[in-house]
């Protein structure tokens, strides 16, 4: 998946990063509210004292620093909607119809950046192949062009 030592990101490596993140957020969410009933069931009954969540734990994540740039962008948001409406528009906009990033895989990414190899691209210019995914000639064109000229 990431390769922590990468450069540049493709927008499929940004869109399954935001995922995973939003899974672990949800997760735990449903951690924190079972154990915050489970608490309030305990104090209800009057079991004792309710034993302190793990909430707040976080795990560390071994990503390149663009990637943790973007992480450091993402949480530095004020918490609740707002938040939550930027991970929605980032995963909504990352996992457009028009976009091809929704339906990239590593293998794929990796097959086309290989069949890249004869023309002597950039890093940066391969990225911008991956991330654009012409299917058309005359994207194919568009793409090449922009290239040769910048």
């Amino acid at each position: 998946m990431l390769n922590p030592r990468a450069a540049l990101l493709s927008n499929y490596e940004v869109l399954t990063w935001l995922r995973e993140l939003e899974s672990e957020h949800l997760l735990r969410t449903k951690t924190a509210l079972r154990v915050k009933k489970e608490e309030e069931a305990a104090v209800a009954m009057g079991d004792g004292i309710p034993v302190p969540s793990t909430f707040g734990a976080s795990a560390h994540l071994e990503a390149s620093e663009n990637l943790r740039t973007v992480e450091i962008e993402v949480k530095s948001f004020p918490t609740g909607y707002f938040n939550a409406y930027i991970f929605y528009q980032a995963i909504s906009h990352l996992a457009a119809d028009y976009l091809t990033t929704a339906s990239q895989s590593d293998e794929g990414i990796t097959k086309l950046v290989k069949s890249l190899a004869p023309y002597d691209l950039t890093k940066a210019e391969k990225l911008q192949v991956v991330n654009l995914t012409p299917t058309l000639p005359v994207e194919l064109y568009v793409v090449s062009t922009y290239l040769l000229y910048t």
